[in-house]
């Protein structure tokens, strides 16, 4: 059995505040950002464009009133606090022989940010990210790509259906997250038919 499990990020491993982002630039929590700034970051996520050019059209959604600095800090306060009971899951399961492999649709300031900020980041033995393979999850180049890394992961959590349905789809055991305890129960109760 490969001991890997795939997690996702957002809303599995930290909460997400988008509109903390907004505020702190001066928008209203009811704005929506302009299309071409929701295609950019979009494409950013792909590894379309690169971190300099994106920051550019931020420049341009913003007109120019922040520094580098300060849009990079807007742009890191959507990730907020870590989701409750993570933190000491992952740990628990780590210290059975399970490996954790971020498998996550994100941009390069976000994951750099989780692993500097995420109290259980040294726990996260590798990584599959959008925007290094080009595509987001529930293509299934993400799943591939995570394969021919990993191997087919023994578990694999995701907070949006549709991604747990592209995991289905590849053969993967997969669990729609709502909270640790629902996975620490799906994770036990397999580990105790010893299908994982």
């Amino acid at each position: 059995m490969n001991k890997v499990i795939a997690l996702d990020i957002g809303r599995v491993c930290v909460h997400l505040r988008f509109n903390q982002c907004k505020e702190a630039l001066g928008f209203t929590a009811e704005q929506e950002p302009p299309d071409y700034f929701l295609l950019a970051s979009q494409k950013f996520e792909h590894g379309e464009i690169s971190v300099e050019r994106w920051l550019g059209i931020f420049h341009r959604l913003t007109k120019n009133r922040f520094s580098d600095s300060v849009l990079f800090h807007a742009w890191n306060l959507i990730i907020g606090d870590e989701i409750e009971g993570m933190a000491e899951l992952v740990k628990e399961i780590s210290s059975l022989g399970y490996r954790f492999v971020y498998f996550s649709d994100t941009n390069e300031p976000h994951i750099m940010y989780c692993y500097r900020n995420l109290s259980f980041a040294h726990l996260i033995t590798g990584q599959i990210l959008s925007y290094q393979v080009g595509a987001q999850k529930p293509n299934e180049q993400m799943y591939q790509a995570f394969e021919e890394q990993y191997g087919k992961p023994c578990f694999y959590l995701d907070d949006k259906v549709c991604n747990i349905e592209g995991g289905t789809r590849e053969g993967w055991h997969s669990h729609l997250f709502t909270d640790a305890e629902s996975f620490r129960k799906e994770f036990y109760s397999l580990l105790e038919k010893e299908d994982i």
